[in-house]
């Protein structure tokens, strides 16, 4: 039987029958971390969808090429590296997006004064008014998809999230 024979055709499914079949294969083995990074990746991919179709891409922008320029206008000028870092992306794929965002006129590379092998990355004023809007714009649109979570939910998930996240290697 094909998988689109079934009922009920939707995410909450996928997660109920995967976790039935699981519970038979598995009987003894803990299935919650699994079930936890399924649903932290479905979440993520759901509000980036979101903010790249309705909000990034009519300006010309990726989710990452809006890291990039949100890392900036937070904490100003820094190297490549620290960026790609910061975002949480490869050193090649931060570099394909720089190129993009000089190319735009976002972004500026200087040369380091400290080491001349690095560059240095930099807001233009047309970066700032950007991420600016852009940012505005996107606080927004999630707030409609948070709003589900009481501020203290909202809170308690933060803090969860950076427990996760913390002593990675």
């Amino acid at each position: 039987m094909l998988a689109e024979e079934n009922e009920a055709f939707d995410f909450g499914s996928f997660i109920s029958n995967s976790r039935e079949i699981l519970d038979i294969e598995f009987q003894n083995e803990n299935l919650r971390p699994n079930d936890l990074v399924i649903l932290l990746n479905r979440a993520s991919g759901i509000v980036t969808g979101q903010s790249e179709a309705q909000i990034h891409r009519p300006k010309g922008l990726s989710w990452n090429a809006f890291k990039v320029l949100f890392i900036l206008w937070t904490m100003g000028d820094l190297e490549q590296h620290r960026v790609a870092m910061l975002a949480g992306t490869s050193r090649a794929t931060t570099s394909a997006v720089v190129k993009t965002l000089v190319r735009n006129m976002h972004i500026v590379q200087l040369e380091s004064a400290t080491d001349k092998r690095t560059n240095v990355l930099a807001l233009t004023d047309a970066g700032r008014d950007i991420v600016r809007t852009v940012y505005l714009e996107q606080n927004d649109l999630l707030g409609g998809w948070a709003g589900r979570l009481t501020n203290t939910e909202q809170d308690i998930l933060k803090i969860l999230l950076m427990k996760l996240m913390s002593g990675r290697d």
